[in-house]
């Protein structure tokens, strides 16, 4: 591969280097160019990408910043299989290390942003969207998750940076079976998504789902090894009659019943008035629920829980409110929709920055 295309590739993407292992980008690389690595003594790779090839870039593109973990790049054995293996584990341990203060927020909870496709896009539309986020300075402490239509999840895998999660819009409480039409976390998984969202209220509403079986959904998907991104809300009659927090408990009830051990979940709350609509929460009315959350979280399932859980919200976020609504101190990241779509993503998930 031509040292100046790897130059510019590294050199696009330095901002967010610190937080994915260079070598993430290495088999990012390796998989958008269908190269295959190699083993040859004279040229040991990784990911495809020459050793040689490589400290170019390096020396180039991060002046510097790694210089502790650098060596080890080329004091390895690079000749042997396990060589290899001992200097991805190190190189890996060393820029997580080197970054844990980075990339929490003050809560010690990292921001996370969710784009739900819902029922949109084509092999096109996706494939331009990819490049969007591929090419753009994503800020490296925001988590940032993909909710694909499921016939596009692999395209999108395929083109999506390899650090983005994928996430399925629903899936079923069951591993197989005579569900026709339906989707199983397992299958998600085969197909490289790694999260999946579950009890939106368009699946509520439309679909007639009852917070039993969202809940058995995510007690499943859970066991199968997804990560969930749970979501509750209320209407806007149950605003308006003063409901918002027996809605969202109730919600939340249904969920704890099935969920023992939260780390791999996600809530979104997203009032349902404000999804689609062009209206959304103000930033105090947002944080006042939020804030009943954590506090409910506290009294009901720990205090653990309530400090480490990620809560987003959701409900019209588009580039012009996102900024104000992440300064409230208990709103951990968004989950969008229709903007999701846009180039204006880029500046939601740069709402921190």
């Amino acid at each position: 591969m031509h040292l100046k295309v790897l130059t510019e590739f590294y050199s696009k993407r330095i901002q967010r280097i610190p937080t994915v292992p260079l070598l993430q980008h290495c088999q990012y690389h390796q998989n958008r160019h269908h190269t295959i690595p190699t083993m040859d003594h004279n040229h040991p790779t990784v990911g495809g990408v020459t050793a040689e090839v490589l400290k170019g870039v390096v020396s180039q593109a991060l002046l510097g910043k790694f210089t502790a973990v650098f060596p080890k790049l080329f004091k390895c054995q690079w000749k042997t299989y396990e060589g290899q293996k001992k200097f991805y584990a190190n190189f890996s341990t060393d820029c997580n290390d080197s970054n844990t203060n980075n990339s929490n927020t003050m809560s010690g909870r990292k921001f996370c942003v969710g784009g739900n496709w819902k029922m949109n896009g084509d092999q096109k539309s996706i494939a331009e969207i990819a490049k969007t986020l591929s090419t753009a300075s994503l800020d490296p402490n925001t988590e940032v998750v993909i909710g694909c239509p499921s016939i596009y999840l692999m395209y999108a895998r395929n083109l999506l940076p390899c650090e983005l999660g994928l996430a399925g819009q629903n899936a079923y409480k069951v591993a197989k079976g005579a569900f026709t039409g339906e989707i199983s976390p397992a299958m998600l998984k085969d197909i490289g998504a790694d999260w999946v969202i579950l009890g939106h209220s368009e699946r509520r509403a439309i679909f007639n789902e009852s917070d039993a079986l969202i809940a058995e959904k995510a007690e499943h998907a859970l066991a199968e090894g997804l990560k969930v991104i749970a979501c509750i809300g209320e209407t806007l009659e149950e605003r308006e009659a003063g409901k918002t927090n027996e809605v969202v408990a109730r919600q939340m009830c249904a969920y704890a019943q099935k969920i023992k051990d939260w780390k791999n979940v996600v809530v979104a709350y997203e009032p349902v008035w404000a999804i689609g609509t062009g209206k959304t929460a103000t930033p105090d009315q947002a944080q006042e629920v939020h804030a009943f959350l954590r506090q409910w979280l506290s009294d009901n399932i720990s205090k653990e829980v309530s400090a480490t859980l990620r809560i987003q919200y959701g409900g019209s976020v588009t580039a012009a409110n996102a900024k104000e609504l992440a300064k409230k101190p208990d709103i951990d990241g968004f989950l969008v929709g229709g903007a999701s779509l846009k180039p204006e993503f880029v500046d939601i998930i740069n709402a921190r920055q």
